[in-house]
């Protein structure tokens, strides 16, 4: 039951009485007003008091108007609801609106037929032997056959095209790129990941290493065009009333591209980047390390790199994804793999442990990726050996994607203190839906993840939109309501007040800032937004609906919808 916040409470943090010192005037008040603060008791409040790009005061609207003076803007609510800023604890921003803005950009609905229309249309607007490079097509044809290197080789004879696709971890390209990676037959027989027909003929499909190889000799953008597409991805969430995200993987160009923004203009958002680790993506593994150590010279006011990412196996579709059991048969059948596969891990146990003991000890924040349940139990492992090797640390990691985790790994969250960072939009019904029902079954796929039993268990969730990687866009509202009203696993649904939370308090502790974000509550950065509707009144199909009116970041308006 939601509690309004009582003048009485207001006055633990309040000065009362018509005369305040200078220290106690606000810069902008907000009136009558229905405020979820989303501190520990979940109350309501009618006003707020921002001073100094921190909130002041939170209470009443009699309470909060002593706060306010000559020099005070003073902004009527109008009975419109307040809520902290969002916090997106996992998203790939700049690879996604990179794309969008000098890239092949479609969406991951796109038929397979439609995909090389597209890429002719990019083709056409590109320099010969230019590389054409974009995404998003949907896994799921990959084992249809509905993609493969003769179509983009028709559309495309003369550039090298590389295509990304929903799951983020495989690419589909043509001849001139594969020729270019030097990815032969010959090399196929060395690296399996160079997906091959019958007679072992490169099909144009790379998963994980081979497509992290290719990727390496695509020519970087510059810095002009990366500081663009930070600017443009900050704006979009602010729009989308995100104050707080997270770059879940990210490379040198991008931490550089957003340390060099804040500090010559300033973000409007925080960015909490997880610098990628021992990946086979775009960068060598030298160069990635290379990074983290040299992680301070990219901290800002609004930058965050004291933080790198795991990836300790792929996704399901590919079969990459390692897993507790064998992948559905007929799915191994039908892809020519043995009945007892289960994808498997990406790094040995000896050094993911070695090397999550000894980040955490330089003060790392750690995030994995664990597509499978076995690679959840491998991180678990490696946090239980972190947390026994550091007794004294005091950062909160997580584990990205937490799927169909066993009940006795998910009581395992809470002890060691690990969060579990969502993806909603994994489990909305599409043709990523389709796909992992085929591969992993339907039992499976409803536990993936499984939210309510997490809930249950103690454990601290954190949501994240994880676009591009198959959300159509980051906006948190569609993701909010399928939280409470789940396509598949509707027994996983979660109340919608814990499912606030996931956007919120538990955001704010995964990226360890829960002192600062995460709450309206004095002392707090002043970030919180306008929305034109309570989710916490309406039915829960009309949440996705909800648009943003007003974003605030450190007390200052950066984002107003025109009327």
């Amino acid at each position: 039951m939601k509690t309004w916040l009582t003048l009485a409470l207001c006055a633990v943090a309040c000065q009362t009485g018509s005369a305040q010192a200078a220290s106690d005037v606000a810069d902008r008040v907000y009136q009558h007003g229905n405020i979820e603060t989303q501190d520990d008791r979940r109350t309501r409040a009618e006003a707020l008091a921002i001073k100094d790009g921190v909130f002041l005061a939170v209470g009443s609207d009699q309470a909060i108007s002593g706060y306010i003076g000559p020099s005070t803007e003073v902004v009527d609510l109008q009975g419109k609801t307040v809520m902290p800023g969002l916090i997106d604890a996992h998203g790939h921003y700049v690879r996604g609106f990179q794309r969008a803005l000098f890239n092949c950009d479609f969406p991951s609905s796109t038929p397979a037929p439609a995909i090389a229309e597209k890429v002719e249309a990019c083709v056409k607007r590109a320099k010969p032997g230019e590389w054409v490079v974009g995404g998003a097509w949907a896994s799921s044809h990959a084992n249809t056959g509905g993609v493969n290197k003769a179509v983009l080789d028709a559309v495309s004879p003369d550039n090298p095209v590389y295509l990304l696709d929903d799951t983020g971890h495989n690419g589909y390209v043509n001849s001139k790129a594969l020729a270019a990676a030097g990815f032969t037959r010959e090399k196929a027989r060395e690296m399996p990941a160079i997906v091959t027909d019958d007679q072992g003929e490169p099909t144009g499909i790379l998963q994980e290493d081979a497509a992290g190889a290719l990727t390496r000799i695509i020519p970087p953008m510059s810095d002009e065009k990366y500081q663009a597409v930070v600017k443009h991805a900050v704006e979009m969430a602010n729009r989308y009333g995100i104050t707080t995200f997270v770059e879940a993987r990210t490379d040198r160009p991008t931490i550089k591209a957003y340390h060099d923004v804040d500090e010559q203009t300033g973000l409007t958002a925080r960015v909490v980047a997880f610098l990628q680790y021992d990946t086979d993506f775009n960068e060598s593994r030298e160069t990635q390390r290379e990074t983290v150590a040299q992680r301070q010279s990219y901290l800002s006011k609004n930058v965050d790199a004291n933080n790198a990412k795991f990836y300790l196996d792929g996704v399901p579709p590919a079969f990459t994804a390692a897993l507790l059991n064998p992948y559905q048969t007929e799915a191994l059948h039908e892809h020519h793999l043995p009945d007892d596969f289960r994808g498997h891990l990406r790094m040995t146990p000896e050094a993911l442990r070695k090397d999550a003991i000894e980040l955490d000890r330089q003060g790392i924040t750690l995030k994995f990726h664990a597509a499978g349940d076995a690679a959840v139990r491998e991180a678990l492992d490696a946090l239980e050996a972190v947390r026994q090797a550091n007794p004294n640390g005091h950062l909160h990691h997580s584990i990205a994607h937490v799927g169909m985790a066993s009940p006795q790994d998910l009581a395992r969250f809470k002890p060691l203190d690990v969060t579990a960072d969502i993806a909603p939009p994994i489990w909305i019904e599409g043709p990523y839906s389709d796909t992992m029902t085929e591969v992993i079954g339907k039992a499976r796929y409803a536990r993936t993840p499984p939210t309510a039993e997490l809930l249950k268990a103690g454990a601290t969730i954190a949501y994240g939109s994880d676009w591009p990687s198959i959300a159509a866009s980051i906006n948190p509202w569609p993701s909010l309501a399928s939280m409470v009203h789940r396509d598949i696993g509707p027994e996983q649904s979660i109340p919608l007040q814990d499912a606030i939370d996931t956007m919120t308090r538990g955001g704010a502790w995964s990226v360890n800032q829960s002192a600062e974000i995460g709450s309206i509550e004095p002392g707090k950065s002043a970030d919180m937004i306008v929305i034109d509707r309570d989710p916490l009144a309406i039915p829960v199909e009309d949440i996705a609906k909800t648009q943003v009116l007003t974003t605030v970041f450190r007390g200052r308006t950066v984002y107003q919808r025109d009327e």
